[in-house]
């Protein structure tokens, strides 16, 4: 048996498919290694003989450094693990590749997260944060950009991604050193409790000879509902028979399921939305349709727990021809190009709802390819061996010998805000404001010297916004003010008949890291 586990993760009844992945793996996880849970709900549900604990209280338990095991997801159900993982670091299974979501949740103030998306791109941050922080803009190219996932590689002991797209894509944003500790397992695919579809028709009160088309999940915009809406209605005119079944939950403000459905009467009548369902209950779904579909575009290199158990069940899939689908072999599933995608999901679900052979040998190969590549036991397995070798280089590192000491006491943090002062600021551009002033960190007082008040005024007017500016979208000001240049060293103290002394424009702010 191997090191004991602590797992941070959440787990059913949260209802949240990394809850679910989480809950099936620990059990076979257990008959390798002794495992914990540190949970933010002390009543979730765990495999026999895993004891959850708070994870409010690790610290408790951690002190003696054993391998930790982070599941982290892009939803408000991992905001604990992504602050245990600040606290305790540890391995990291990564579900997604975009976590911006997860820190817009984490985070309480936007300025931290604006300043992490300068850290990924500067330009590109600088403008979108602050169409975000002054307009209050906000756009799906944010979650496309900006990945938020250089903070979890900085922390993380190893990095488990579940696709060869998913590394790359890692790889080439962060470089090859920040992946080096990073490896691929995949997906498992669970064994489902329901095999046969007409005993999961009779449990479900569905009819036996009805062709039933299955999508899953939060109905989100990125699944892509508007494609398959429009080739389900197209079938539905030419006079084929179905049923499509959604089993899950809509989200309306990512996409209106219901309302697109209700704009076309030949679909709505074909159509049912259960709603959230049990874990049981979409095993059932799924071992009863006749196809499932499981599009993606854009996708962020996502896998999907509702595939993987679509595959286990030998059911026939369409996926789209992109990102980590393209890894699944071209036997096992029916890929769809995202370029005219509803012509081609025209053609490919005729022939498929059409042809019970077809759908039967791709069926099979798609059981084939889940019992083999994507076996629990297997899956499992890679997890343990993973977590033993990089647990082992941590222990390795930690163990060299250190640096001798200088027996110098680091120096004190700054108590009081540092200054930066700037004269000449009326004939400064914007552009050299922003590059004398872009070293800042953290509380700050910044002194901008004009010749007059009326200077102040005139800048002000030739550059609307230029506090703005010159300070990134990740600064926040908390004060502005004038004042008198004084006397002393460096301020040779004015005639008192001079009305254009210099005059300062004081800012107060702070300027919030990543």
């Amino acid at each position: 048996m191997g090191l004991d586990l602590s797992n941070f993760t959440p787990l059913p009844p949260a209802r949240n498919g990394i809850a679910d992945y989480a809950y099936i793996l620990l059990g076979e996880l257990a008959n390798l290694r002794p495992c914990v849970v540190y949970c933010d709900d002390v009543l979730a549900t765990a495999p026999a003989g895993i004891e959850v604990r708070d994870e409010a209280q690790a610290f408790r338990y951690l002190d003696h450094d054993p391998p930790i095991l982070h599941q982290l997801g892009n939803n408000g159900g991992h905001v604990f693990v992504l602050e245990a993982l600040r606290r305790h670091r540890g391995l990291v299974s990564l579900h997604d590749l975009s976590l911006l979501y997860l820190y817009e949740l984490s985070t309480p103030r936007l300025e931290p997260l604006l300043a992490g998306m300068q850290s990924q791109d500067s330009a590109l941050g600088t403008v979108f944060g602050r169409q975000w922080k002054d307009h209050r803009l906000k756009t799906a190219s944010n979650y496309v950009l900006f990945d938020m996932v250089g903070e979890v590689l900085s922390l993380a002991d190893g990095v488990i991604v579940h696709s060869q797209f998913g590394l790359n894509k890692l790889r080439a944003i962060y470089g090859a050193k920040a992946m080096s500790r990073a490896t691929v397992i995949p997906h498992f695919a669970p064994r489902l409790k329901v095999t046969s579809p007409l005993e999961a028709r009779k449990q479900l009160g569905l009819s036996a000879d009805e062709l039933i088309v299955l999508t899953s999940g939060f109905a989100t915009r990125a699944k892509r509902f508007d494609w398959l809406i429009e080739a389900l209605d197209t079938l539905l005119e030419r006079g084929l028979a179905l049923r499509w079944i959604h089993a899950g939950e809509e989200r309306p403000t990512e996409f209106h399921l219901q309302q697109a459905i209700d704009k076309r009467p030949r679909l709505r009548e074909a159509t049912t939305i259960t709603g959230y369902v049990t874990e049981d209950d979409l095993d059932a779904y799924i071992t009863a349709a006749d196809l499932v579909v499981n599009l993606r575009f854009p996708s962020v290199g996502e896998s999907s727990g509702t595939l993987a158990r679509a595959l286990s069940a030998g059911r026939c899939c369409i996926v789209n021809d992109t990102a980590a689908y393209a890894e699944i072999p071209r036997e096992a599933v029916v890929h769809i190009p995202i370029l005219d995608t509803v012509p081609a999901l025209v053609r490919a679900m005729e022939a498929l709802l059409g042809d019970s052979d077809l759908r039967a040998m791709f069926g099979e190969r798609a059981r084939a390819y889940a019992l083999s590549a994507l076996a629990l036991e297997g899956v499992a397995k890679q997890y343990s061996d993973f977590i033993d070798s990089m647990h082992a280089s941590k222990t390795r590192r930690a163990n060299r010998t250190p640096r001798q000491s200088t027996g110098k006491a680091p120096p004190p943090r700054a108590s009081t805000p540092s200054t930066v002062e700037i004269d000449g600021v009326g004939s400064l551009q914007a552009t050299d404001l922003r590059r004398r002033i872009a070293g800042i960190e953290g509380a700050f007082e910044a002194i901008l010297w004009f010749q007059s008040a009326d200077d102040v005024a005139r800048y002000s007017l030739d550059r609307p916004g230029f506090l703005q500016g010159a300070f990134g979208p990740h600064v926040t000001i908390e004060a502005v003010r004038l004042l008198a240049r004084p006397a002393g060293p460096g301020h040779p103290a004015p005639p008192a008949s001079d009305t254009r002394a210099g005059i300062g424009l004081s800012i107060l702010g702070h300027a919030h890291g990543w």
